[in-house]
């Protein structure tokens, strides 16, 4: 393994600076390493580097300054790593909102350190496939509206992130994630699952769509209903596998059917968005989905409940769902049948037919909660 790369570091305070280059010079890593008072004088390093460089952020003062440059080096380089005495995780969530990769509480401890540049070593330019996360939009009763939130969550995680995210149609008979964008993707799932699995990265995004100017992409359902029946639960492992070196979050719609491969859909999911509305059969159909849940043993926080069509003078109420459920309700989206048809209908998302609607707002929210949500999670890592 090859360890010649650069890392600089921008940070104000001049003993951290040394502390850092002294931890870095003991790991004898052979990187050259350039330490930086000045955010500015750092950035145009960053932008002349031949390679892309290892980048430590300083954040302490949440000074807003910092967090432009967090923005303008993501632009060159994926290595990003914020340090702070401050542990406030609004600012932190922020920062790694917006690129940074890894965070270390200060004073940086030396193994954390180590650990750090040897998994970027590792990694090289590749995807984190620790990091990425899917993402399952699921219902066991069809006519929920699943695919309604799957299409306009992944957009605004796309924009919300500025990461590229994948939204893969695994309802393998019956998708609808092109007709709902009005695309007709040239590749398709069982094309990429036959032929692109083990290919480069760069040839397995380009079996994707890109929609639009986003950092969304999207992988449609087969075809033919028949080159579906060949499709195996081992081949939706393998696809995973690929898929999360590529993406940062996978968004995935599926079928509502409870089979082998649905079962692995779930069981590789990270997060599972279970979706039902508010009338007796739907909950009553949920209580048996969470049971099968619980029997697969999921851990807690995987299962996030999404109350679709959701209307304040519902007679059911809210708490009475999270009662019989026995779990929170993650997130409400509000009932807005005109703006959902006029969506589907022109093949847009919803926030492109009225982005100031209530349901539009909605799916923005979500898709910031979600951010923030996973980011608090890998911040948990590091003893905030």
């Amino acid at each position: 393994m090859e360890n010649n790369f650069s890392i600089i570091v921008l940070d104000s305070n001049d003993n951290s600076r040394e502390v850092l280059k002294a931890y870095l010079e003991e790991f004898r890593f052979d990187a050259e390493i350039k330490l930086f008072s000045d955010y500015r004088e750092g950035l145009k390093e960053i932008k002349e580097s031949t390679a892309k460089p290892v980048v430590f952020i300083d954040i302490t003062n949440c000074d807003e300054k910092y967090f432009e440059i967090i923005e303008e080096v993501k632009l060159f380089t994926s290595k990003i790593v914020v340090t702070s005495s401050d542990y406030s995780t609004n600012s932190i969530v922020r920062a790694m909102r917006l690129g940074a990769k890894e965070f270390l509480p200060k004073p940086v401890l030396k193994d954390d350190l180590k650990r750090i540049i040897g998994v970027f070593i590792q990694r090289g330019e590749e995807q984190d496939d620790t990091s990425s996360k899917i993402i399952t939009v699921y219902s066991n009763k069809g006519g929920i509206g699943k695919t309604t939130i799957a299409v306009n969550l992944a957009l605004e995680l796309a924009k919300v992130t500025k990461d590229k995210v994948a939204l893969v149609d695994l309802n393998l008979q019956l998708g609808d994630i092109s007709t709902f964008l009005n695309l007709n993707p040239p590749f398709d799932v069982s094309y990429v699952i036959k032929n692109l699995i083990d290919k480069k990265d760069e040839t397995l995004l380009q079996a994707f769509e890109k929609y639009k100017e986003t950092s969304m992409y999207v992988l449609a359902d087969p075809s033919y209903i028949e080159q579906s029946e060949s499709i195996t639960p081992n081949q939706i492992s393998d696809l995973f596998k690929a898929l999360k070196k590529v993406f940062p979050y996978i968004i995935v719609d599926m079928s509502s059917n409870i089979d082998p491969n649905s079962l692995k859909i779930l069981d590789l999911s990270d997060w599972i968005m279970f979706t039902t509305i508010v009338n007796i059969p739907a909950i009553r159909n949920s209580q048996r989905c969470l049971n099968l849940f619980k029997s697969r043993r999921y851990p807690d926080n995987k299962v996030k409940i999404i109350i679709n069509r959701y209307m304040e003078n519902d007679e059911i109420k809210i708490e009475d769902i999270e009662t019989t459920l026995g779990d929170k309700v993650y997130w409400k989206i509000p009932n807005n049948y005109f703006s959902i048809m006029d969506s589907i209908n022109k093949g847009v998302t919803v926030s492109e037919i009225n982005p100031n609607s209530n349901i539009a707002n909605s799916f923005r929210e979500l898709a910031s909660k979600v951010s923030d949500d996973i980011v608090e999670m890998t911040i948990t890592k590091y003893r905030i």
